[in-house]
């Protein structure tokens, strides 16, 4: 796909409303190799014929409605695995803090203040998440 017809191809996108996505740029680059742009300005696509810009949008909007984004609309969360940004949020509000065992200070006091033992737990919680 040439420069001039990538660029025909998004402006069209967007002329329409949408935004493609990497899977349409990427599917429409297999489709228009080896294409060239006529003087009436329609694709001439080797050995199928010819088909307009608008046309083409249309054709990648029916077959990968998934793949395009509207412009000006409001964008959905974004997917991280299978949690959407907005269900991380509210995770991570809602998880309360760790706390130390509850025999942490028994089991603290069973050692002298000096010792290795003691100053390791005193370091675990100070670092404590």
């Amino acid at each position: 796909m040439t420069d001039e017809i990538e660029d025909g191809f998004v402006s069209e996108c967007r002329r329409q409303g949408v935004q493609p996505g990497r899977s349409v740029m990427r599917e429409a680059a297999v489709i228009l190799a080896g294409s060239a742009m006529t003087d009436q300005g329609l694709i001439s696509l080797p050995s199928k014929g010819v088909i307009s810009l608008p046309d083409l949008v249309r054709s990648f909007r029916a077959s990968m409605p998934g793949s395009f984004s509207e412009i000006g609309a409001d964008k959905p969360d974004k997917q991280l695995g299978n949690l959407t940004e907005s269900m991380r949020q509210e995770i991570a509000a809602t998880r309360q803090a760790p706390r130390l065992p509850d025999d942490w200070r028994q089991a603290r006091a069973k050692y002298e203040a000096d010792s290795v033992t003691s100053r390791m737990m005193a370091e675990r919680e100070r670092t404590w998440k």
